[in-house]
């Protein structure tokens, strides 16, 4: 295991730099541990996996959990605004940075192989932790 510590700066989208890091770095398999920082705007799908949601009230990210699997990330985001609302749900792109965004990555790849396949039960490519 390797960790990971990045800082996206203003204005930058929080999934596209996610999946470019873990590209430039070679990351197969990687957990999203911790993310402190705030948003400028968000955008986020629900549960029900189709409808996507916008918000663009500076907002203090709560929390930023996920994996990133051979390019592909799930991945949630919770962030709380002045008016102390909370707006959440599946990281899309469309999430940007407002003045930071403290990132701690924990590189799997050396000890779990994993992918994602899609489940027909779900309708979505889910994971797969390949024995090794």
């Amino acid at each position: 295991m390797k960790p990971y510590l990045l800082r996206l700066k203003p204005n930058q989208d929080i999934k596209l730099e996610l999946l470019k890091y873990a590209q430039e770095r070679n990351i197969k398999t990687a957990s999203i541990v911790s993310a402190v920082g705030s948003v400028s705007s968000m955008k986020v799908r629900i549960a029900d996996g189709r409808t996507i949601v916008s918000d663009t009230h500076n907002r203090e990210v709560l929390s930023l959990s996920g994996t990133l699997i051979n390019g592909k990330i799930h991945t949630h985001i919770g962030a709380i605004s002045t008016r102390m609302d909370v707006f959440g749900g599946h990281l899309m792109e469309g999430c940007i940075v407002h003045t930071t965004m403290e990132i701690t990555l924990l590189d799997l790849s050396e000890d779990v192989q994993a992918e994602r396949i899609f489940d027909s039960e779900t309708g979505y490519d889910e994971l797969n932790v390949i024995d090794i």
